[in-house]
């Protein structure tokens, strides 16, 4: 593989719901820590930008030399940010040459380096635009309007749940996209859109305290 591909990880100091979420701590590390060691060993990704306004965050974090620290501005860092703000700026600045980029997302720790190889060679064996990593769902789904309405079974006619069609719910752990494509269209979905399924637990996202009490079990059960 002769594509040069980079991953850029969000890491901006403050939180709302969760007081320094990125270093809070999962199994006995902090977050930002716990998933970085765990893709580390990527075959296929040059180099890791941690994306911050604080540069301690990544001075404690003691990693691999591929790991590098990228100064995101105040601007791109207040809570009301879109990430494509950092993206952007790290885009314009990164002078490595980069094909491919890889935004991570810390809030989603059930990553690891196996599944980025294999969402990588997936992304290109496919020649998506751009390819986002997904859960399947069975669930019954409805859609709340004026009044309630399924959205993907029959109620009057109720399915076994393995036959009704199934929805891939996007779970926030990584996207995929050519840098020429995102300077162009300054989104991190574009043009031909593919997905890659990741295992049912990471539907779960640390957003809020109980998202946390629920990730912190899941990976203590799978000793993850």
């Amino acid at each position: 593989m002769k594509k040069k591909i980079l991953c850029l990880i969000p890491a901006r100091s403050g939180s709302k719901r969760i007081k320094n979420k990125n270093i809070i701590n999962i199994n006995n590390k902090p977050l930002i820590k716990f998933v970085c060691e765990k893709i580390s060993k990527s075959k296929f990704i040059s180099y890791f930008f941690v994306a911050s306004d604080k540069k301690n965050i990544f001075k404690t974090l003691k990693l691999d030399k591929k790991f590098r620290f990228f100064h995101r501005s105040k601007k791109s860092s207040t809570r009301t940010a879109k990430t494509e703000e950092v993206v952007l700026e790290f885009l314009k600045k990164e002078n490595l040459n980069s094909e491919i980029i890889i935004l991570l997302q810390l809030t989603n720790p059930f990553i690891d380096y196996k599944i980025l190889d294999k969402a990588i060679n997936y992304y290109l064996q496919n020649k998506f635009d751009s390819m986002l990593s997904a859960v399947e769902s069975k669930h019954f789904i409805w859609k709340n309007t004026k009044y309630t309405i399924p959205i993907n079974y029959n109620y009057r006619k109720r399915e076994m749940s393995q036959d009704i069609k199934s929805y891939m719910v996007e779970n926030g752990s990584f996207y995929i996209f050519k840098k020429k494509n995102f300077l162009k269209y300054k989104n991190r979905l574009h043009g031909n859109i593919g997905f890659f399924k990741m295992p049912k637990e990471s539907y779960f996202e640390i957003d809020d305290n109980d998202d946390l009490k629920i990730v912190r079990k899941l990976l203590k059960n799978k000793n993850l």
